[in-house]
């Protein structure tokens, strides 16, 4: 066994999440004590949701460089996000948690949304200039409507898991 199979990051990012959650749910509890308005809280969230999906991407980018290093490849971090044991969407989840993370860091730049694959990727999801916190439609997205941030994590080591598994089947 190869030492970077072992998963390193996952426990980091796992606390970050649930160190997010917390704070969201302190958030939602300051609106609910009228100390913010819910709007306000929500705005706030939307930042602690872009730390998690910026982390996650950091993941991703990490579980590339270990795969490359363990196969001895040097697959492009792009084509290996597209990776998918099924067929059911034109985008993966991991796709859609880049798009999200690179939505967060650059939308302020923005004038309008750019034709690029960022903005392709959440339009497939329905994402768009009209959505309301769309960090947070995202993950709910990914997490099938749940609060509970470890689940992109669960996504995140699915997809490092098959990715690794792939490479042993074709060892």
């Amino acid at each position: 066994m190869h030492y970077k199979e072992v998963d390193y990051r996952s426990t980091p990012l796992r606390t970050l999440c649930t160190s997010s959650e917390n704070a969201i749910d302190e958030l939602i509890g300051f609106s609910k004590a009228g100390i913010l308005d819910g709007l306000t809280a929500m705005e706030y969230a939307e930042y602690f949701y872009g730390a998690v999906l910026v982390a996650c991407q950091a993941y991703a980018v990490g579980t590339v460089k270990d795969v490359n290093e363990i196969q001895g490849t040097n697959y492009k971090k792009l084509v290996l996000y597209k990776y998918k044991e099924t067929e059911y969407h034109k985008y993966t989840y991991i796709e859609l948690i880049n798009a999200l993370a690179n939505y967060f860091k650059h939308h302020e730049e923005w004038t309008n949304w750019p034709l690029n694959e960022t903005v392709n990727t959440l339009r497939y999801f329905k994402i768009n200039e009209d959505t309301d916190f769309p960090l947070k439609t995202g993950i709910e997205i990914i997490t099938n409507n749940s609060s509970n941030l470890r689940e992109l994590c669960s996504t995140l080591e699915a997809w490092r898991f098959s990715l690794l598994n792939i490479q042993n089947k074709n060892a």
